[in-house]
């Protein structure tokens, strides 16, 4: 009986261990933190329309960060540092968009010292449009910030949005939720 007793002891601690299963789904139990699909999206709109009536930036000085003094042109990293820290006030930008705009600028960068490409002899391969308008020209600023927005990923915190721009060509960026808070983290031109 003793035995018989030590062994439903040692099951019973054994089952009392196991973790429960987690319940993924949403519950309507409060202080249980749920995703409002219209609410992302009026979020996830809002930062896009507001980055281009924020851009181009007004009232902040324009910093000429490529030095193309010598035999071709290179990166002035002080200023390079400067720009991405007047970019980050908008308020629109994660630190991910000015990682990934570094690599981007670090890439011509070598790609200008190879080719010998200075920039006070013609445009610089990277440079030769505006990467946060995809263009060459400035477009209809009115559309970019009223033009429909649509995401895909809606309940993550890395979503793609698709400004659809009807004529022009659509721009897509890459977002991400940090702090409760939607920010641009990479823009495709495409």
């Amino acid at each position: 009986m003793r035995k018989l007793f030590v062994c439903f002891l040692a099951l019973a601690s054994f089952s009392a261990c196991q973790e429960a299963p987690k319940n993924n789904t949403p519950t309507d139990q409060p202080g249980v933190d749920q995703v409002d699909p219209k609410a992302e999206l009026a979020a996830i709109t809002d930062v896009v329309h507001n980055f281009y009536k924020w851009y181009p930036p007004a009232g902040i000085e324009r910093i000429e960060y490529v030095d193309s003094e010598g035999e071709f042109s290179k990166l002035d990293m002080a200023k390079v540092a400067a720009y991405h820290a007047q970019m980050m006030k908008s308020g629109f930008l994660s630190q991910a968009f000015i990682d990934n705009d570094m690599a981007y600028l670090k890439k011509y960068e070598a790609i200008w010292a190879k080719g010998k490409e200075n920039g006070n002899e013609f445009p610089l391969s990277g440079l030769d449009y505006d990467r946060f308008l995809c263009s060459q020209e400035i477009e209809d600023f009115k559309l970019l910030t009223t033009a429909p927005v649509e995401v895909q990923g809606l309940g993550t915190e890395k979503v793609t949005a698709i400004l659809d721009l009807e004529d022009y060509t659509a721009k897509k960026f890459e977002l991400v939720k940090e702090n409760g808070k939607w920010l641009i983290s990479k823009i495709y031109c495409f």
